[in-house]
């Protein structure tokens, strides 16, 4: 699988597009705040995207759907139903009106154990709650998409709305049980690996000892 890392916004949001070399389809991870930069690089690959698979629904790992959907109108939005109430159409954070995600329309719900599948790779949903009800982690061959739950070095904030530190060390459990090495994908800051995290996080250090 080829990833393509692009941090997006005025808070450096992480877009991932995912891929097999030889093979145009693609997926893409919360395509942060710039739609239209992620479009470029798409049609600079050659590359057709399937779907959008979000880790959750804040408004910065969201915002670039539109520009995305001027290219590509039909293109599907997966998140947790937990986190796409369809009668929000939008939210307040930080003293602004975003746009909700189910005010994008073609919104397909994931679960737990749920798979998509994009081209020849398969991603499987790890409902990993505590930064936000909704929050998941996208599970591929070798690769965790982990959005706000596992950061390098640290974890997400659960001090917003929905947020819950006992759930997110619940779901840094999850993880840390799961066997072998991962890359880490984290939704900001720099990519890690399962182990290092094992290892130097304190939070998933302690989750392991809980």
């Amino acid at each position: 699988m080829k990833i393509k890392v692009m941090p997006l916004g005025m808070i450096g949001t992480n877009c991932f597009v995912f891929w097999q070399e030889g093979d145009p389809r693609c997926g893409i991870v919360d395509p942060g705040a710039d739609g239209e930069q992620v479009a470029a690089f798409l049609r600079g690959q050659g590359l057709e995207p399937q779907a959008i698979l979000l880790t959750h629904s804040h408004f910065d790992h969201i915002l670039g759907i539109p520009g995305l959907r001027e290219q590509w109108p039909g293109l599907p939005i997966y998140c947790h139903p937990a986190d796409a109430d369809e009668s929000r159409k939008t939210v307040r954070m930080f003293g602004s009106t975003f746009p909700a995600v189910a005010s994008f329309g073609n919104l397909r719900h994931y679960r737990e154990g749920d798979r998509v599948e994009v081209g020849p790779i398969t991603l499987e949903v790890l409902e990993t709650p505590g930064h936000t009800p909704g929050s998941v982690t996208l599970k591929g061959d070798g690769v965790l998409f982990t959005g706000d739950t596992l950061f390098r070095g640290s974890i997400g904030r659960t001090d917003l709305e929905g947020g819950s530190y006992e759930q997110i060390m619940a779901s840094l459990r999850k993880l840390a049980a799961l066997p072998g090495n991962y890359q880490v994908c984290p939704g900001h800051e720099e990519l890690s690996t399962l182990d290092e995290e094992r290892r130097g996080n304190y939070y998933l250090v302690q989750a392991m000892e809980g």
